[in-house]
């Protein structure tokens, strides 16, 4: 057997073995630091060897939230990195921004014996007073979609500001499958806002999805522009899409 073929089969092994089943609520979880994360399939475990990986690599490689920060993410999916985060700053307050139905749900299970973390699940668009998505098996493809079929709420920024009264988000984090060329710029103020940990999506571009997913320079582009300094998180094919971003 090679070592390839090992791997994988150790990775299903630890998959079967490592998640569990809700009796309430029919969910499969998996537990990240003795708490649990709520998953869709077994297809969406992560070792902690992974988790480790995306967070100390990628996610927080140039910051790392501490004790009481503020955290928020725009593309929250099941809440793994929001676990991990706790693992490391027990105080930190997290607001999770998870549009897509079921995972939102899951999210909800995931932060509930959380006090300091909040699941939101309207999308944050300051134009409209609804968006579409569609379904996928994999939920961190899914994106606005003019022929989706499944209707979503949106809340305008200032909105969502006030609603958590926010004064200071240490770090925000998006990964919103190109969306985020059309987020940034209905943020309205940056100044409270110290820290970016953002996807890039070109590797979608790459992948033949639509050049509509290129948008590593117009966000580095328009970070500099309202005042951060920018910089990649890496320069392997995947870690470099990931761009971190400092308020000067």
């Amino acid at each position: 057997m090679s070592i390839f073929s090992f791997q994988s089969l150790f990775k299903k092994l630890k998959t079967f073995f490592y998640t569990y089943q809700c009796k309430k609520t029919g969910f499969l979880y998996q537990f990240v630091y003795c708490q649990r994360v709520y998953l869709r399939t077994k297809h969406e475990f992560l070792s902690k060897k992974e988790l480790d990986y995306l967070c100390k690599n990628i996610y927080y490689k140039h910051y790392m939230p501490k004790n009481n920060d503020l955290v928020v993410c725009i593309g929250a999916g099941l809440g793994h990195e929001a676990i991990w985060i706790k693992s490391i700053a027990p105080n930190v307050k997290y607001i999770g921004v998870e549009i897509q139905p079921f995972v939102y749900e899951l999210l909800c299970n995931t932060f509930k014996e959380n006090k300091n973390f909040h699941a939101f699940s309207k999308a944050l668009n300051n134009k409209t007073n609804k968006v579409h998505i569609s379904s996928a098996f994999d939920y961190t493809a899914v994106n606005e979609d003019n022929n989706g079929y499944i209707e979503v709420d949106t809340f305008s920024w200032d909105k969502f500001i006030n609603k958590y009264k926010l004064k200071k988000i240490h770090l925000l984090q998006i990964n919103i499958e190109g969306a985020e060329k059309y987020l940034l710029p209905m943020i309205n103020t940056y100044k409270n806002i110290d820290n970016i940990i953002i996807s890039s999506h070109d590797f979608r571009a790459d992948r033949g999805h639509g050049e509509h997913f290129r948008t590593r320079n117009f966000i580095k582009t328009y970070l500099e522009s309202v005042g951060y300094t920018v910089k990649k998180c890496g320069e392997k094919s995947r870690e470099k899409d990931w761009l971190f971003a400092t308020f000067k």
